[in-house]
């Protein structure tokens, strides 16, 4: 059986925030973040993305050609995203440069699932790109054009309509139910009065 203190340990949780930062990092900038931050027990801090120059910038719509860098803290502490967007912009960054989130928010968690899907089709490759259209290809292109297709795609028309019209042959109702006469109308007078 565990005791407590094992149980306690187990149990620690800790809280994860991605930190944006447009254009240039200043000066000791992850040095400087690290140090606010160690009275909230900093678990973890690193740089774990930097995009290209973008027109703009996935986060940053009010900014123009700039690079974002990404960074992940994690913290044992608990702790808020504006809490920690004002550490980051106490050292010399203006807030329309810093985008603070947690890893829990709905945002984060599309743009995650977004680079999953990206990542995924990179793996599979697509079908345009390959112009050569060579035999490693995921499709054999020889089942789908020439000759030999046309004949197969024909045949498999041909047997369609005579599968149908064996069905609609079997659903037709016997000749005969049409053929009964009717009963036949009596020229009497009805009781309302009319000839």
């Amino acid at each position: 059986m565990k005791s407590f203190k094992e149980y306690l340990a187990e149990s620690k949780k800790v809280y994860n925030f991605k930190v944006k930062v447009a254009g240039e990092l200043p000066e000791g900038f992850q040095d400087g973040l690290k140090s606010r931050l160690e009275r909230y027990d900093i678990v973890g801090l690193e740089e774990i993305a930097k995009t290209p120059i973008q027109k703009l910038p996935l986060d940053f719509p009010e900014m123009e050609n700039a690079e974002v860098t990404v960074f992940e803290v994690i913290t044992e502490y608990p702790l808020t995203p504006p809490e920690v967007e004002k550490y980051v912009t106490e050292l010399g960054l203006g807030a329309n440069r810093v985008r603070v989130r947690g890893s829990a928010e709905p945002s984060e968690i599309r743009q995650i699932e977004m680079q999953a899907e990206e990542e995924d089709e990179k793996e599979k490759g697509a079908l345009l790109k390959d112009s050569e259209y060579s035999e490693s290809s995921e499709i054999d292109h020889k089942d789908y054009f020439g000759e030999d297709h046309k004949e197969s795609f024909l045949q498999d028309l041909m047997k369609a309509q005579q599968e149908r019209i064996k069905e609609l042959e079997h659903d037709k109702l016997d000749s005969n139910v049409y053929q009964e006469s009717a009963p036949e109308q009596d020229n009497k007078p009805s009781a309302m009065g009319s000839k």
